[in-house]
């Protein structure tokens, strides 16, 4: 051997030695996963000046796919394509090298052994070495290396080509390795994070203090830039708490948006929202989207509902149990909000977190609020950081204590005190009207404006249908196409003679026509008063004497498309009687059923006008209505109508919200006070 073949030779191995260690580098960094396979491949078939190489990687149902190629692919070659059957081969050849599990040179046309099907189609050599691959899945796979390459002019540097690409291939078992112990170490932090946050959310029993908890410890687990906590009222959402705020100001503009975006979006009862501002939405939270993000700056929102499972299905799978969650009887308590300033892409470990947060933050907020409403809460939770409760107590003591409890017993069972029953309400003038849409239409005319004076049948508002206009006018032309052809008809029987026979026949056919013609005629004249009729409702008038109540109709309705049964404008008598229209909850209308009949008579009701607090006015009431009906919130209540003396009342407004009391005479003074207690064990303990 010569010098220079030496020398040839000798940097021969020192590159393929530097494309080895080089890749072993690049194992042990954060490098992607399609990075690392594809500079594998590039190396494999850089050192060997191989003419193409191919990673194969089997999927769940056995099918070979390409994960990288490089240069010459066999199957693809368009040099040299492949036919089915050779295809067929290849493929049989590949299944056969990863059942060996074992670097293998083939030779062209040849096979891992006689026995097997599988065979090399090409005519060049191909090396197969078993990898391990961890792309796209969390554990790692056995894929094969394919390299094409010539023939060696050796079976030495056939044996250093098959060493070389499996030190390769170790390096990619490194790789995996070091991704799965770096996941191991992402999945420890995780659960001392989670581990963190579900000891602190579930430490009180205040639900602020949870909230703020779950907003400020939320954000650090989820890793986003701001997390608000909003607590459900009903159909509503409040604000409650934010990450990095101390208090909330209700009366921001981004914070009343904010509460009416949750709102319109939890109302559509999906599980979770991740929103962008380029994205498309459904109308209804399209419109109060863009006006929060205006406010807010806030590059992507996810939105989650907290909730409280009352019930799930016991099952031992951690699988079964994720299958069953939506079968679970859940308690939506509110919403989280996770706000990102910069661009991120929400990926499932972002959503992993957000979801354990909003399920723990659920539950912890359901038992904050849930402690909270226990009658005498806050006695109970002074009590419990009472110094006094801390002391020993001697028998003079406990003797004294229980004299005092005795006789603080004596006198709220035998003190009697004002039983009231309280509910909200609003002053109506009993004669009172609202004008409705009586069609589809435009509104053409508004005679009227507010607080004006109007007598009965006195021209309100005037709309304008064009349809019907058309259909008016398509009748009266067909009216005076009729009558003229009538009289065409008429003036042609005059002008026959009656001694001829054809004379006589044509008489009778104008006759027939004549007769469909009336009767055509009868038809379109009621057609044209029906439609007449239909032109008069579109011109709405007062139904009673009295004043327009609604505010800026120019404004709200002029030249503006209604519907039928549109409600346009309240007219009201302000001169005639009153009323006070006040709802009480179902739950209290038993008391003031039973004191009605005890009283055979009815029932006096006090109340304070907000405007005037200083003053209380009193009525009698009327009417009890005989069905409850749920109002804004959900809560069933019942309608009462009070009557009262509208003279005395001064500055009556319709719609004067009003804080009235119902009289249900005398109970004992225990019983006034701690009613709500009582109710509550009634119905909590022994279930009646």
């Amino acid at each position: 051997m010569t010098t220079d073949e030496s020398s040839s030779i000798e940097n021969l191995w020192q590159e393929i030695e530097e494309l080895v260690l080089g890749l072993a580098q690049l194992s042990r960094t954060e490098i992607a996963s399609q990075t690392f396979y594809s500079e594998l491949l590039s190396r494999a078939v850089r050192g060997m000046s191989a003419l193409g190489g191919t990673l194969w990687i089997p999927d769940a149902r056995g099918n070979w796919e390409i994960l990288h190629s490089a240069g010459v692919n066999p199957e693809t070659n368009p040099k040299s394509p492949l036919n089915s059957k050779e295809i067929e081969q290849h493929r049989r050849l590949l299944n056969e090298a990863l059942q060996e599990n074992r670097p293998a040179t083939i030779t062209a046309h040849a096979g891992l052994s006689d026995q097997l099907q599988g065979k090399n189609p090409l005519d060049e050599n191909l090396i197969l070495c078993p990898v391990a691959i961890i792309e796209h899945h969390p554990d790692p796979r056995t894929g094969l290396l394919e390299i094409v390459h010539q023939p060696p002019q050796s079976f030495a540097a056939q044996d250093g080509y098959l060493r070389f690409i499996s030190a390769l291939c170790e390096i990619s078992q490194d790789y995996c390795q070091h991704k799965q112990l770096q996941k191991l170490q992402e999945l420890e932090s995780l659960w001392e994070e989670f581990e963190r946050f579900s000891e602190h959310v579930h430490l009180h029993l205040d639900s602020e203090q949870t909230a703020y908890i779950i907003a400020n410890e939320g954000r650090i687990l989820i890793n986003c830039d701001r997390l608000s906590v909003l607590q459900r009222t009903g159909s509503t959402y409040r604000l409650i708490a934010a990450s990095g705020v101390d208090a909330i100001e209700r009366r921001s503009e981004s914070v009343q948006r904010l509460e009416t975006l949750v709102g319109c979006i939890q109302s559509l009862n999906r599980p979770y929202w991740i929103m962008e501002a380029e994205e498309k939405y459904p109308p209804q939270i399209t419109e109060p989207l863009h006006a929060y993000l205006d406010l807010a700056s806030s590059r992507s929102l996810m939105i989650f509902p907290l909730q409280h499972i009352t019930a799930e299905t016991a099952d031992s799978t951690p699988e079964s149990r994720q299958q069953n969650r939506s079968d679970a009887q859940q308690l939506t308590i509110g919403a989280i909000v996770i706000e990102q300033f910069h661009e991120v892409t929400p990926g499932n470990t972002v959503l992993d977190r957000a979801i354990a947060v909003s399920r723990h933050g659920g539950t912890a907020l359901h038992n904050a609020l849930q402690f909270e409403s226990y009658p005498f809460f806050p006695i109970l939770k002074h009590w419990s950081h009472s110094p006094l409760r801390k002391k020993k107590m001697t028998w003079r003591n406990l003797i004294a204590t229980g004299l005092a409890l005795a006789l603080i017993c004596v006198i709220l069972v035998f003190t009697p005190a004002d039983f009231t029953i309280e509910g909200t309400g609003a002053l109506q003038p009993v004669e009172q009207q609202n004008i409705f849409a009586t069609a589809d239409g435009i509104v053409d005319q508004i005679l009227v404006h507010q607080g004006e004076q109007v007598q009965t049948g006195t021209t309100l508002v005037v709309l304008r249908d064009s349809d019907l206009e058309l259909e008016f006018s398509r009748v009266r032309g067909e009216i005076q196409t009729a009558q003229k052809r009538l009289a065409v008809i008429q003036a042609a029987r005059l002008e026959l003679n009656p001694t001829d026979a054809n004379a006589l026949q044509q008489a009778n056919r104008l006759t027939a026509e004549q007769e469909e013609l009336n009767e055509r005629l009868k038809s379109l004249h009621n057609q044209r008063a029906l439609l007449k009729q239909q032109q008069d409702a579109l011109t709405l008038k007062s139904p009673l004497p009295g004043e327009v109540l609604t505010w800026d109709l120019q404004e709200k309705l002029l030249a503006r498309p209604v519907q039928r049964g549109q409600r346009l404008l309240t007219v009201a008598d302000l001169k005639g009687p009153w009323i006070l229209k006040m709802q009480v909850p179902d739950s209290e209308i038993g008391h003031v059923l039973e004191a009605q009949r005890q009283n055979k008579g009815p029932l006096s009701v006090s109340f304070l006008l907000l405007t005037d607090p200083d003053q209380t006015y009193q009525g009698t009431i009327e009417t009890i209505a005989a069905t409850a009906e749920p109002d804004k919130d959900g809560i069933p209540t019942v309608q009462i109508t009070v009557k009262l003396d509208h003279e005395s009342i001064k500055g009556l407004r319709p719609g004067a919200s009003v804080l009235p009391q119902i009289d249900c005479g005398k109970r004992a003074l225990g019983y006034v006070w701690l009613r709500r207690l009582f109710e509550t064990v009634q119905r909590e303990v022994f279930a009646f």
